[in-house]
């Protein structure tokens, strides 16, 4: 009688540790990507912040001017930011101009074209 050894076991443990590598690998990429999306939402959030600034800086901007038709500032103070300004006088009472604030490495601008009798946006866009 001749004895025969069975090697089912090496099989079983390869198998094992060949599932266990690949889902060690799965898990590291699903948590690699999860730390990019939650990079990235954080950077959207700061992204939109710095717009509601912005725009309320346009907003103290439009309050200044129709108090002073003549006003030509080169920043705009809210409680929240420092805006950078840029306006120039286009003919008559219509001017053209540039707010632009920077957070970090987020920087949100708005290009302005307005009639400044009575305070009227004419153009409004976003870049």
């Amino acid at each position: 009688m001749k004895q025969v050894t069975s090697q089912q076991g090496a099989v079983l443990l390869f198998t094992v540790l060949i599932i266990g590598l690949a889902s060690v690998a799965l898990m590291s990429v699903i948590a690699t990507a999860g730390l990019n999306s939650f990079a990235d939402s954080e950077q959207q959030v700061t992204s939109m912040t710095v717009r509601a600034k912005l725009f309320g800086c346009l907003n103290e901007l439009l309050i200044e001017i129709n108090g002073d038709p003549d006003l030509n500032p080169t920043s705009i103070e809210t409680l929240d930011a420092t805006c950078a300004v840029s306006l120039v006088q286009e003919g008559g009472d219509d001017r053209s101009g540039d707010i632009s604030l920077t957070e970090g490495d987020i920087t949100r601008s708005l290009h302005v074209e307005m009639s400044v009798n009575g305070v009227q946006l004419t153009s409004l866009i976003e870049q």
